[in-house]
């Protein structure tokens, strides 16, 4: 039961700390797409409204990675909530290495959040 619990712990911390670093990349892919925003004004809105959506998602994802921290219920489903929107969008715009980045790490994500949603000590209330 003791080791469980440290597995559990490890498990938590690997998943808060994948969440962490999404939110990093997508504050700075958020950054460089608003100063190629800025530096092209014939594009119109579109790619500052793309620019610009990319921050929530970086909050959202740290968010999460705390959320999971207080192992309530509602935040792990809000991370399958957050990580489904993600792998979703991931193919709704020209791929790059950056989005197949991001995919692995909210792949893995998801993994450790199943995992750690059917050990009992984190799905209940607390």
């Amino acid at each position: 039961m003791f080791l469980q619990r440290i597995k559990t712990r490890l498990l938590l911390r690997i998943a808060q700390g994948l969440f962490t670093l999404n939110a990093l990349i997508w504050a700075v892919i958020g950054i460089a797409s608003i100063l190629r925003a800025a530096s092209s004004q014939s594009q119109g809105y579109t790619p500052w409204v793309v620019a610009l959506l990319m921050f929530p998602n970086a909050i959202a994802m740290l968010v999460c990675g705390l959320g999971i921290g207080t192992q309530k219920k509602i935040f792990f489903f809000l991370a399958l909530a957050v990580l489904a929107v993600n792998i979703l969008l991931t193919f709704t715009d020209q791929v790059g290495l950056l989005d197949w980045i991001t995919l692995a790490i909210d792949l893995a994500i998801l993994i450790l959040i199943v995992i750690l949603m059917r050990r009992s000590d984190l799905t209940g209330e607390r």
